[in-house]
């Protein structure tokens, strides 16, 4: 009976044994079928030769990249995680270079791409352990997938070196990208970003095409579709908004971080959908085309339209608010539109006016650090003029506020938002002789701030709208007249709690009132505050309203204080920003005499100009933070007994052993 049951156990493992062998190997892959399949790369071919355009354009831009060049030298490592981004420039250099192969037809590229793909394979000897977070090494994991696979059918590569690099991905890369998506490092799973799942995501479909796995293939399309991470497209696009047009746009999850790493997401789930869609899985269209909704929302939000916002969290306390400014209309870092773009509107025909504006904001795409880009020439799937878009029309709403040492300038988003850029030009002294004092390009930001002014100058401002196809008329123009810094209003003082150095406090009337601050080596982390303090008396509750507008030099946080007395270890309560590299805000309090101050994080990913509110009723204080002035979101309260009349006011802590930094601030009202 032993025996028996022996043998039949050895059966079922036999039977599981070549079920799994079937499952592996029952898909046939298509190939190359990584971001281009054979058709693709036709195409392209074709186009160039023939002299079409867009392709023609794209193909000018690539010729011109360093990477791209059959000279370019690898530097290969043994462990790729000691240096993600250095991975990422040869894996870079390896798929230009393919490209330029297959559309030239010049095997010297061929040779280069080939020569960086053999010098890694012979050099990693070992599962990458990262320096950085390691969940970032899938970035360089998912190129060199993609790069071998436009490769792989250049007889140049000799077989044994191709097998020898196949087993480089799935021996020692491969289980970084598998392991994180399973593990996120040890952290909870809702605590990272999108893009660290979307990289390693990526990194799983194109391992398993390139390797003919199709369980490798199938966990990546699995966790796009059911994935417990920000990467999966539920949670990367976890809320959807209806507009009164019709429209759906999908907020994306690293919105309200800011938008270099919102369209970095986008870039790599875009990549997910196209290797999917060439071995005929149709991820695109999943969930009712939720990845478009998603890009529309960060394409439109770019275009300087606004957008609507849920307010989330997770469970590492990650508060957003709103959606953030930090990189906003910038287009260049980003070169990942037309993939979108030509896939849901040139091939489905389903509308993505959004991205479409950013793929003609963009044309021809160039490369870039986080993206192979160059999507004009790769995805083009119709012929288009070049350039795509007419001549702008002329910025309207020039508007200027003086305020001290500086001039803002902000003005309305030329009309049919077909700028990729603007000409700022200025004249002094009432003279009619205008010149450039900055040229955007690729950057559709309508506002700017002239700090290279004297004070009781004149200056008068105008501004121009670009894009490829040419430039607007210049709007009309404005005035301004910035200010010097004097001494403080009556009603309020300067103090210098603490222990500081080169302490510095003024103001003048323009801005709804506005203040700088200074000094060196302070702080109020701990139990002692050591900060320079513009202030005023107050008695009973009030309402503390002030825009943080600037900061310059080391400032390492800067925001409102409210305090029971002037000496360094009293009761107090602050409302700032600049925790965690200088975006994070946050309410600290010291509720007792000499004790340590606590914290509770507001907007984690908090961008300038920013508005602070501290709120008094009775023993509670209440903090508040705004983009606007206008919505308030509440951040965290306390209650603390102090004194009937204290002192509010503004405060800034610079690091250690540095130059003085100063903060500046405006709209200040104490009511």
């Amino acid at each position: 009976m032993k025996n028996k049951k022996i043998s039949i156990a050895g059966i079922c493992i036999l039977f599981a044994f070549f079920w799994r062998v079937q499952v592996v190997c029952a898909r046939e892959f298509v190939h190359p079928g990584g971001l281009h399949t054979r058709a693709d790369l036709e195409r392209m071919k074709k186009m160039v030769a023939e002299g079409r355009q867009p392709w023609l354009e794209g193909w000018k831009e690539l010729e011109k990249d360093p990477l791209a060049q059959y000279t370019f030298k690898p530097s290969p490592m043994a462990n790729m995680g000691v240096s993600r981004q250095k991975a990422s420039i040869d894996a870079h250099a390896a798929y230009l270079n393919a490209i330029r192969w297959y559309v030239s037809g010049d095997k010297a590229y061929a040779k280069c791409a080939i020569k960086i793909c053999n010098a890694w394979s012979d050099a990693v000897n070992q599962v990458p352990v990262a320096r950085q977070d390691l969940g970032l090494v899938g970035i360089p994991i998912s190129e060199f997938a993609m790069a071998a696979e436009v490769l792989r059918g250049c007889d140049l590569w000799k077989k044994k070196d191709f097998e020898r690099f196949k087993s480089m991905m799935l021996e020692y890369l491969y289980p970084v990208s598998r392991d994180f998506l399973k593990n996120h490092g040890g952290t909870n799973v809702d605590y990272c970003w999108t893009n660290w799942d979307a990289c390693n995501m990526v990194a799983l479909l194109a391992i398993g095409v390139l390797c003919d796995r199709e369980d490798i293939y199938d966990e990546g399309v699995a966790y796009y579709k059911y994935g417990l991470g920000n990467g999966s497209i539920g949670n990367a696009v976890p809320f959807l908004h209806r507009l009164d047009d019709g429209t759906v746009l999908g907020q994306w999850q690293e919105s309200g971080r800011d938008q270099a790493h919102a369209q970095l997401g986008v870039g790599f789930l875009g990549n997910v959908c196209q290797i999917a869609w060439n071995q005929g899985d149709d991820l695109f269209g999943y969930d009712r085309n939720r990845l478009l909704a998603g890009a529309e929302y960060v394409a439109r939000h770019n275009q300087m339209r606004g957008v609507p916002f849920t307010y989330y969290n997770n469970s590492q306390e990650m508060h957003n608010r709103w959606p953030a400014i930090n990189a906003l209309g910038v287009l260049g870092e980003r070169p990942v539109w037309e993939l979108i773009y030509n896939h849901y509107e040139v091939l489905k025909g389903v509308p993505a006016p959004y991205c479409k504006r950013m793929a003609e904001l963009l044309r021809p795409e160039h490369g870039s650090k986080d993206h192979f880009g160059y999507g004009t020439l790769t995805f083009t799937l119709q012929p288009s003029v070049y350039p795509p878009l007419p001549v702008p029309a002329v910025p309207e709403g020039l508007k200027a506020d003086a305020s001290i040492g500086k001039v803002f300038l902000e003005w309305k988003p030329a009309a049919g938002f077909t700028a990729n850029g603007y000409v700022i030009q200025r004249s002094e002294g009432g003279k009619n002789d205008f010149k450039d004092i900055a040229v955007y390009e690729e950057k559709v930001l309508n506002c700017y701030t002239d700090f290279r002014v004297e004070a009781g100058k004149r200056y008068d401002y105008r501004v121009a709208a670009l894009n490829k196809t040419g430039r607007s008329s210049f709007s009309s123009s404005v005035q301004a007249c910035p200010v010097e810094a004097g001494g403080l209003p009556a009603e309020w003082r300067y103090a210098e709690i603490g222990q500081v150095e080169s302490g510095y406090s003024g103001y003048a009337k323009v801005c709804g009132g506005s203040f700088v601050l200074a000094g060196v080596h302070t702080s109020f982390a701990g139990e002692r505050d050591n900060v320079p303090y513009i202030y005023k008396e107050v008695e009973g509750d009030f309402v503390w309203v002030a825009r943080l507008h600037g900061r310059r030099g080391p400032v390492s946080e800067a925001g409102l204080m409210v305090r029971a007395a002037l000496d360094e270890t009293a009761e107090s309560v602050t409302m700032t920003l600049g925790h965690a590299g200088g975006r994070f805000a946050r309410m600290g309090s010291r509720k007792q005499a000499g004790t340590e101050r606590r914290f509770a994080v507001g907007n984690v990913y908090t961008w300038l100009p920013a508005w602070f509110k501290l709120t008094r009723a009775g023993d509670v204080f209440y903090a508040y933070e705004s983009p606007d002035g206008v919505n308030w979101f509440y951040v965290h309260s306390v209650r603390i007994k102090m004194p009937q009349r204290i002192y509010a006011g503004l405060t800034v802590c610079c690091r250690e052993g540095e130059k003085p930094g100063q903060a500046e601030f405006d709209h200040v009202e104490l009511r």
